[in-house]
């Protein structure tokens, strides 16, 4: 499903559901080798031939908070244990539905499961963002902030609850990408 949303005055279209298809994998041009967790999740998505391309520094623990990130040429994979053991998050820069955009994609945060995402934007696109129509462990969406911008996400699920929701493990791990 596609909807065009204003963020901080800001077009965007959101697109949320659907997959990119990673080429295969191929480490061995990167000169730094990622690990552990985001080692995996980098794998996952094709390694050094994937859209994320390679490492351009060592994985750096998380100031004043559990987690892990590690930069790569075109964005950002980061370990959030607060929202699940394997939860993690990643933004980067892509081609999709023809136009360049950034991809912000988050999970798996069992053992927790939610009703709804809440999406912070921040830096070349500002604002939050409800997204409800992602599965409960994990989401993806799609953001058009224009070439050149770069967008910080992070991400917090949350429960539908009577008198107020609650959003039990609060935000992410921040990861940010610059789109082309």
């Amino acid at each position: 499903m596609n909807r065009t949303l204003r963020v901080a005055a800001t077009a965007a279209l959101l697109v949320t559901g659907s997959a990119l298809a990673a080429p295969p994998a191929s480490a061995s041009s990167c000169s730094i080798q990622p690990y552990g967790l985001i080692g995996d999740y980098w794998r996952s998505l094709g390694g050094a031939d994937a859209i994320i391309g390679c490492p351009t520094g060592e994985e750096r623990g998380v100031p004043n908070r559990e987690g892990r990130r590690q930069t790569f040429d075109d964005g950002q994979i980061a370990w959030s244990p607060d929202q699940g053991p394997k939860m993690m998050v990643a933004a980067y820069s892509a081609r999709v539905g023809g136009r360049n955009g950034l991809v912000f994609r988050w999970g798996p945060t069992s053992p927790f499961s939610y009703d709804y995402y809440r999406v912070t934007l921040s830096g070349g696109l500002k604002g939050e963002l409800t997204v409800r129509d992602q599965p409960r462990i994990r989401g993806r969406l799609v953001v058009y902030p224009g070439a050149g911008k770069r967008v910080s996400f992070t991400v917090m699920g949350c429960d539908d609850k009577f008198p107020s929701d609650t959003c039990r493990q609060g935000w992410t791990v921040w990861v940010a990408a610059t789109s082309r």
